[in-house]
């Protein structure tokens, strides 16, 4: 199957979907080989349809943990076995030890946002390792989707941190008086680094994705039974990395714009 065919598109209404956000969101596009393309066209809603069919799967799975969870004297001892919750449980030790090293005593409060961004993320680039179905961090208007989140994310609590000095700090980055005869040179520095960063987190998580999986299926496609083996490993290897890249990015952003003492 090439990149803009899956199992999805055997699905009844995957016509009529596509047909839809064609009609009503083709100006939108703003990505099609290019910038700002001519012809505004949805070539494909795969990546709508997995995100949606992770969403789905993290809530079931969800779901199930908690149903284990509510029967608390079960859980006092781990299972020996592989379990759900003892998935969830190494997860979430995982991703509050980046947290806890990046950001610092104050990450309990942002654990829902980031954890729920890391689960979305793996489980996105896991399902694309299944023969037939594309990843929704193949595209990057899911990719940068989750930059422009985080973005908009980190200034929230910029704010709340730091009130207007969120944006002085960008002016006078130094913070002293004759730092603002700088502001002129250092605004338009700081305002383009900081627009960047959503961007470079979907480009980064997109073109790793997008080169892994398609080396993969290349392999796939000349020897499906054994040379590909080494190649799954890893792209296990590169969904893992690349979804711990991104909540250590997003953990570095959260806490270069709270940090007290950081203006």
């Amino acid at each position: 199957m090439d990149h803009h065919s899956s199992w999805f598109h055997l699905l009844p209404f995957y016509d009529r979907l596509l047909g839809f956000f064609q009609n009503n969101f083709s100006e939108s596009v703003i990505f099609r080989s290019g910038l700002f393309p001519k012809e505004r066209i949805f070539e494909t809603v795969h990546h709508i349809i997995a995100a949606l069919l992770v969403v789905i799967i993290l809530a079931i799975l969800s779901l199930m943990a908690n149903a284990r969870l509510k029967q608390i004297e079960k859980c006092l001892v781990p299972s020996p076995k592989i379990t759900i919750l003892n998935i969830f449980e190494v997860f979430v030790q995982v991703v509050i030890s980046i947290m806890k090293d990046t950001i610092g005593a104050d990450y309990r409060r942002y654990v829902p946002m980031v954890g729920t961004l890391a689960l979305f993320i793996l489980v996105s680039n896991l399902i694309g390792l299944i023969p037939g179905f594309i990843s929704p961090t193949n595209n990057l208007n899911t990719t940068i989707g989750c930059g422009l989140l985080v973005f908009i994310y980190f200034n929230i609590h910029g704010f709340r941190t730091h009130g207007i000095g969120h944006l002085t700090h960008l002016a006078n980055p130094m913070g002293t008086w004759w730092g603002w005869f700088l502001a002129p040179l250092f605004l338009p520095i700081e305002l383009i680094g900081l627009c960047v960063r959503p961007l470079s987190l979907g480009i980064r998580l997109a073109g790793n994705m997008i080169g892994d999986h398609k080396v993969l299926f290349a392999f796939a496609g000349l020897m499906p039974f054994l040379l590909p083996l080494p190649f799954y490993f890893l792209g296990l290897l590169v969904s893992l990395i690349q979804t711990v890249v991104f909540c250590l990015l997003t953990c570095v952003y959260i806490s270069l714009h709270t940090q007290e003492d950081s203006h």
